[in-house]
Parts: C-alpha cells; structure tokens; sequence
C-alpha cells in the first residue's frame, strides 16, 4: 500500500528556548479563534472530505477556487457545506488553471495559503501550470484533487498518477492518504511544506473511497506537533561578520529578491538602508521593497532593469543577496562574472540556495527579517563608514542612463510609457493612493514596461509571473488578490496573447462581480516574442502575428449604426435583441479583429476601446469611478522593443542600454558610454559608435 510521500525540503530545528506558539496560532488561527474553528469535532468518525473541510477551518482559509468533477464530487460536498455555514466561500471559475493562478494570487496578494481544487484526469492536469508558477516563484498554494478509487483499475476513466505528475516538478511537494486514518497526517504535512521554508505549492490528491470512508478524527496537535514549523537562524558570529562588513564597506548594494517580501523583511531593510546610506537594487518580485521614487532605491536588476541597478554590483565593494536566488535573468550567463570584485554575502531561506549558482563569501542559512533586525543591532555599537560619494555617484548613473521612452509627447498614439503614467495620474486623481493599488501583471512587453514605468510603492503590489513567465496569469491573478485584498484597488495588466489564454476567467469575474481593472494593451502580436523575433530572426514574426495576416479597414459607420437600429426596431424579445448585437459584432469583427469589448460586455463586465490619449485619459477615469470590474482595450499602434536588454549569453556588462533612435534597431550598449574600468561616464570623444545588430549572440542560451 502505497504511503503518503514525505515533503522534499530542509528541516530545521527550532532555536532553544523558542516560544512556537504565536507561529503556530498565524498558521492555525482555529486553534486560537472563538469556537475553535476545526477543531470541534475531535473524537467524532468524519469522512476524508469533511475532515478536509474542517482542516481548512482550522488554518483559517478564506476561499478555495475550483472546478468540480465526478471524482471530486464528495470533496466538493464537504466544500458545499462549509460554504454554507460560512466557513469559507467556494469561487466557481472558468478553468481549472485559472483556480490555481487565482489561489497564487491570493497568496502572493496576502502571504497566506491559497486553496484550489480540480477532479481527476483532466481536471487535476489543468491545475499543474498555476501548481508549477506557484512552486516556481514561493507562492504558498494548496490544491485538492479527486481522482478514481484506491480499488479502481490504472486506465480507469479519468485516472491519472497527477501525484507523480507533479511531485517535486509541478509542486513542492503532492500528497495521496490511501487509507482514511492517513487524511489527518497527509494534509498536515502538505501545509507544513506549503508555508514554511521557502514556500510552494503542494497538491493533495483524494482517491474517491477515501473521500468517503470514515475515520475518527484526532486532535490536529498531535499532527502538528510532528513537524518543525521554525525558521533557520544566523549564527551570533555570522551576524558580526556581516555587521563588519556593512559597518566598513565603502560601497555596499543591497540586492533584495522575494525572500524578503515573503518573510515580510521591508520595514527591516528600509531601515537598514536608510539609517546607514544603503542603495538597493530589487528583482522583480522585490518591487515595492522600497517605493519607487525613494532615492536609495536604484531600481530592477537584471535583463531589462535599470542600467545603474545592474552597475552597482559591479562597481561595489560588499553586495549582499538578500532573499534572491542568482537567477539567470539577474546575472547573466556567466555567474561568475556578476559583481566580480565584492565580497558577496548571501542570505536565503532555502540552504540549496546558497553557492548553486554563485559562489559567496559568507552563505547565511537563515530568515531575512531576523537577520537584519539582528544586524541592525549590531551596527548601533559600530562606527559605520560614510557613503555620501558612493550614493552620489550611483544617483549620477541614474540620471546619465534613464530608461529610453518609446512615447512620442506630440503624438496622440498611445504607449506603453504612457499609459502606465496616466493610469497613475488618474488612480490619485480619483482619491486612492498607490499605497492601496495591486497590480497583476502577464507575461511580455507591457510586463516588462511595467516594471520600468508603474510605480510600486508597497512589497505585494506588483504581482507577476517571474520563474515560470507564464502567459495567462495576470487575470486569474487579480481575481485572488481582489479577494484577498478587498480594500485595495486591484489591476489587472494583460497583453492581447494572454489575455486570450485566461479570458475564461471574465466568466470568474463577471458572475462574481469581482471589481479588477483590466487594462489591456492590443497590439496585435505576441510582443516580447515579436522583440526577440526582430533582434535576432530578422524580423520573421509570421509565428507572433496575432491578426494572422488579417488587415483593418475602413469602417462604415453609418451603415453599421443604421443595421444595428433597424435591428433593434424589429426586436421583440431578449434573444432577437442578443441576436442583433451578435450580428453587429460578427460584422464589425471581419474588419476590426478582435473585438475584446464585445467579449467583456457579454460577461456583464463594462468595457471600452480607446485608440488616442484623449480617449484613454477619459475612460480611465471613468473605470476607477466605477466600484466592479471594468475593461479598457489600449490599442497601441506600433510594437516597441523593451530595453535596457541583456542579450542572450551575455552579462551584465554587456547590457544594450537603448536604441540610437526609437525603433531603428540600432543599440547602444552601456559600455558604448560607461567605461567599467575607471567606474565613469565617458567623456563624448571616447565614446564607441552605436552597434547594428550582432552575429555572435548565442541563441542556445535563453
């Protein structure tokens, strides 16, 4: 008989004398809250599916997000029920991928666990995407999957070995109890592995007899007191190095990634940076450590982050790695090479973390939150060395070498740049401050021009795709950080290829009302795909041409307002008037494709197309008026590269910052300007001519 599979991930001790108990009550809140939610029916025999449901009450869930299916159809009773009498709310979504990025949503929003389920076969595969972003990018997802009978033959309809599928691949780790006294144990060990470490996906997975059979329910304290939930800490000697090394540096750079954010290490670091003139360069998923406009903050590292973000290991003399993992992204494909002459320190959660890809000189397996409140400590008994000239010369850098703006101000065509800039003007014109703003983000060029040019104010406020740079995610996204964060204004932005991926999810939207903002930017191809294609396959874009050939013409539009009148003239009931529209729309469709308006509308969900700045600058302002959801197609009218650019098989040194000229293809590469050996500009007659386009890129290297 097979047993339940034990979570791949470090253990670690608890500290001596450590008090667990407020840990365990944030993880176990029913442990803690009035009634003592899941915990009420200890001694009682429960089937595999309400002791599930009762677990969920116990770790205060708030929603899980899925589909149901014939293999689930016991889980998703239990579900029912708990829906029912409030113990948390069931989200009926489009698609099961959509579940699971809405429950990664939810996480990344809040840092808490998020539930989503799927049956068998089909329905538990469609989860694996949203499973493997989540696993990828240390998002706590939790999935609970139905599947055949522990009795039930291998090729039996719908069965499908999803725990081998997924196990250590797609999750962290997956889980299937094949006797019912192995429900209780098995989904205490999947949450445990899902929230602590570094955190990740897990997929538990119900066989139907399981569901079913009973068990008598145990104390859930026994379970939990099988495992470790501490957090590794830095040894009192690694804390004084480290605080030597930021004490005397003359040049230090923190380098933050989202282990910070995940062990809610931001009011840390900004003291840390601002009491001791610190600079900060982030990844992605560090945006929002510091506010964008915050001086010390440098800005994103890596392929297409500022170039003085990427600079400034470089010319430092201590960098440390907080809660960020050397991604190829980050330091190119020649690890060694990045930050060559500092003395690196890295501090990481997850112990594999330290010395795979670069080799540091201090590795510190520990939580980052502890140990910069602890080095913050250190430091007010040391004399710490100024930094005023090294900050100078690295907000020199800044100004030297802005990001290129693809935005013509005397044009009314809409931009990425622009767009991003307005939407800010009108979310504080409306009253609402960026403090209050979640934004969602797909994968490709708006991604990309987001992270340049839409500020980021809080940590879990720019959400996106980073590991697995999934198409598809920035819907489903929104939709669990709007019900993770209520309060807050979420947004929602999607490329016209994604958006056409996840648009299942404005059946999400729609039903529910769920008020996400959805700017999404139409420009007729899959973008960063199109870059890539013109950098370095001389433009053979056929694979990336979403209208597949198709051209916009001229639109009659007095014809298509009298065909519509005539229409609605002879309508006499609700489907003539659906019909009417129907046919509008396929009309209009032959000549304006697609038409994404027409699609949100039919949802329920308001929607407008702008083509100018005017246009944009007026509906914007009318979506944040509204209290739901809302659609704003921005058709932008040319396809624009996205640098700075860090060219397949390079470094950072070998960092394009821009094109000579907007859309002339011809790059200027930082060390065309920034001479890397003296560590300064270079003076007009030193500096190299722009390059064309190169011959020895290699393409092998993503």
């Amino acid at each position: 008989m097979t047993t339940t599979i034990e979570p791949a991930q470090d253990q670690t001790s608890a500290p001596h004398g450590t008090d667990m108990t407020p840990l365990r009550t944030r993880l176990f809140p029913g442990l803690a809250k009035p009634g003592l939610p899941g915990t009420t029916r200890y001694g009682q025999s429960l089937s595999g599916a309400d002791m599930t449901a009762e677990f969920m009450r116990l770790t205060g869930a708030e929603y899980v997000f899925g589909i149901p299916g014939g293999a689930s159809l016991p889980l998703n009773d239990a579900l029912t029920h708990a829906h029912g009498d409030g113990g948390f709310r069931y989200i009926l979504t489009g698609h099961e991928q959509g579940a699971a990025f809405e429950a990664e949503g939810f996480a990344a929003a809040t840092g808490r666990a998020g539930w989503c389920t799927g049956t068998s076969g089909p329905g538990a595969t469609n989860l694996i995407t949203g499973l493997a972003d989540a696993f990828r990018d240390s998002r706590p997802v939790i999935a609970l999957t139905g599947n055949t009978a522990t009795t039930a033959e291998p090729e039996a309809f719908q069965a499908i070995d999803i725990v081998a599928i997924t196990h250590g691949k797609a999750t962290k780790a997956s889980f299937r109890p094949e006797r019912a006294e192995e429900v209780q144990p098995a989904l205490v060990a999947a949450y445990h592995t899902a929230m602590t470490g570094r955190p990740g996906s897990v997929l538990v997975d119900f066989p139907k007899d399981i569901q079913i059979k009973p068990s008598v329910m145990r104390p859930w304290e026994e379970f939990i007191a099988r495992h470790d939930w501490s957090t590794p800490q830095a040894s009192d000697d690694q804390i004084r190095q480290l605080a030597d090394l930021l004490a005397t540096a003359d040049r230090p750079v923190l380098y933050c990634g989202h282990g910070c954010v995940i062990d809610n290490a931001t009011e840390a670091i900004r003291t840390l940076s601002h009491r001791y003139n610190i600079p900060v360069v982030t990844t992605v998923h560090g945006l929002g450590i510091l506010a964008t406009d915050d001086t010390n903050n440098f800005g994103m590292i890596g392929m297409h982050g500022t170039v003085v973000a990427n600079i400034a290991p470089f010319l430092a003399d201590v960098t440390v790695a907080l809660g960020a993992r050397f991604d190829d992204r980050v330091v190119g494909a020649r690890p060694a090479e990045f930050s060559p002459d500092s003395t690196l320190v890295h501090v990481d959660i997850d112990s594999r973390q330290l010395n795979r890809v670069r080799p540091v000189n201090l590795a510190i397996h520990a939580g980052v939150r502890d140990t910069i409140v602890r080095v913050l400590a250190a430091l007010e008994t040391r004399t710490v060395a100024s930094r005023d000239a090294w900050h100078a010369r690295l907000a020199e850098l800044r100004t030297e070498l802005p990001f290129a703006s693809y935005d013509d101000a005397t044009s009314e065509d809409l931009s990425h740049e622009w767009v991003y800039a307005e939407m800010t003007a009108a979310i504080t014109d409306n009253g609402r401050h960026m403090d209050e703003v979640v934004a969602t983000f797909d994968v490709g060029t708006h991604q990309m021009k987001g992270a340049q040019w839409f500020p980021a104010t809080q940590p879990r406020s720019w959400i996106t795709s980073g590991g697995m740079g999934s198409m598809a995610c920035a819907l489903p996204l929104a939709v669990g950080a709007a019900y993770g964060r209520p309060e807050a204004t979420i947004i929602a932005c999607v490329g016209d290829g994604g958006f056409v991926m996840s648009s299942h999810e404005l059946d999400t939207i729609g039903a529910y009302q769920v008020p996400v903002k959805i700017i999404l930017f139409d420009d007729a191809a899959l973008g960063m795909v199109t870059n890539w294609h013109g950098l370095f396959f001389e433009g053979r874009d056929m694979t990336s041409e979403r209208r597949r050939g198709r051209t916009v013409s001229k639109v009659d539009v007095a014809a298509y307002r009298q065909m519509i009148v005539e229409g609605l003239d002879r309508a006499e009931t609700a489907d003539d008037l659906a019909n009417v529209l129907a046919a509008a729309t396929n009309e209009l469709a032959h000549t304006e494709w697609p038409l994404f308006t027409a699609t949100a509308a039919g949802y329920g969900i308001p929607a407008e197309r702008v083509h100018s700045k005017q246009a944009f600058r007026e509906a914007v302002r009318r979506m944040f008026d509204m209290s739901g959801p809302y659609l704003i197609q921005v058709m932008l009218p040319t396809k624009n590269q996205v640098y700075p650019l860090m060219e397949p098989g390079t470094t950072p040194q070998d960092l394009v910052w821009k094109e000579s000229a907007p859309g002339s293809g011809v790059r200027v590469y930082v060390k065309d300007v920034f001479d890397y050996a003296s560590g300064q500009m270079k003076d007009s007659a030193s500096r190299g001519p722009a390059s064309a386009r190169r011959d020895d890129i290699d393409l092998s290297v993503v």
